[in-house]
């Protein structure tokens, strides 16, 4: 028991540490996206935009709600232990917090695929409108806005989901359990059916259009790289490096749904996995909005002027030469 008090404090800590930084670096993100963004990215800046304020509430909603997630192998049964600050506000409010968060983890996998998609379109066609990209995002954000609108409703409160709990992990004792404890009784029902589908069918096949993708950006800038003049490369390595990155942020979702599968068909078992899903679901909020601060140069230099005393003149490039890393210079393929 002690040992679970442990790792539950620790749990804990760790989701508001990183929590705490997401939000930062979020927040940080979304006002150089609306301020500092040049003119060559001003439609791409409304997609960071959108990364940022989707990740910073990913983050919020992470430590007001803290999951501990019990699925109940070979059952269409789910338990939940929910930790975080919603806790003070009731059931309700925690269910909500619980399905809005959600839905915002599968909206960040859509617009990272749709990152990926503007920054190979734009390899072809360099007119690409803003308005394209906001009804873009808008598309692609309904899935996610009706698994939000109605997830919640299939939770059940804590005298209806305890004898479940109680019968499939008998050795816990859900009665000292610090948390709200809810969960759903009918896993197949329409609205939990199209949420869970949503939320683990489309994380393998993005992944792999989001690397197939990858591979083609690559393969298009090393066909003109030996053309290039010496600015050009300098800002697509910068591209190669940031698309590496991003590319293995998916890999969080994808080890959280492998191993809460593993866990609904009675592969695996324990309170750490219990705790792993979401554990490592944070890391995609967090470390999303580095790759735009290290690699988009005019916010890594203005980063650099606001928080360091002194840069070296070179690090200091004249503002008209400054160009996005997924911007592609057409006259390179055009001589």
């Amino acid at each position: 028991m002690v040992h679970y008090h442990n790792l539950a404090v620790f749990v804990q800590s760790w989701h508001i540490f990183f929590g705490v930084l997401g939000a930062i670096l979020n927040g940080l993100l979304v006002l150089l996206a609306i301020f500092k963004s040049p003119m060559a990215i001003r439609s791409y800046s409304k997609l960071i935009v959108n990364f940022a304020v989707t990740d910073l509430l990913a983050c919020l909603l992470d430590m007001f709600i803290e999951i501990r997630m019990l699925p109940s192998p070979n059952e269409a049964s789910l338990t939940n232990i929910l930790n975080g600050f919603c806790t003070y506000f009731g059931l309700t409010t925690c269910t909500i917090g619980l399905s809005l968060y959600l839905h915002l983890l599968t909206h960040s996998l859509w617009s990272l695929l749709i990152s990926f998609g503007y920054r190979y379109l734009i390899l072809f066609n360099s007119s690409l409108k803003t308005k394209h990209v906001l009804i873009t995002l808008l598309i692609f954000y309904i899935p996610s806005l009706i698994q939000a609108a109605t997830y919640w409703t299939n939770f059940v409160d804590r005298s209806t989901i305890l004898p479940i709990a109680k019968r499939v992990y008998p050795e816990y004792d859900f009665e000292t359990e610090p948390g709200l404890l809810t969960g759903i009784t009918n896993l197949f029902s329409v609205s939990a059916t199209y949420a869970m589908l949503h939320m683990t069918l489309p994380i393998t096949p993005v992944y792999i259009t989001i690397l197939i993708l990858r591979r083609s950006i690559t393969k298009t800038l090393m066909k003109s790289h030996s053309i290039m003049s010496k600015e050009t490369k300098a800002v697509h390595a910068q591209l190669l490096k940031a698309l590496t990155f991003q590319a293995v942020i998916p890999v969080g979702a994808w080890t959280a749904i492998y191993v809460y599968f593993a866990m609904q068909l009675g592969l695996i078992r324990g309170v750490i996995f219990e705790y792993l899903i979401f554990s490592t679901v944070i890391f995609l909020p967090v470390f999303s909005p580095a790759t735009y601060l290290i690699y988009v140069r005019p916010f890594r230099q203005f980063l650099l002027r606001t928080f360091c005393c002194k840069i070296s003149p070179s690090a200091v490039e004249d503002k008209n030469r400054t160009r996005f890393y997924t911007q592609y210079d057409h006259s390179t393929t055009r001589k």
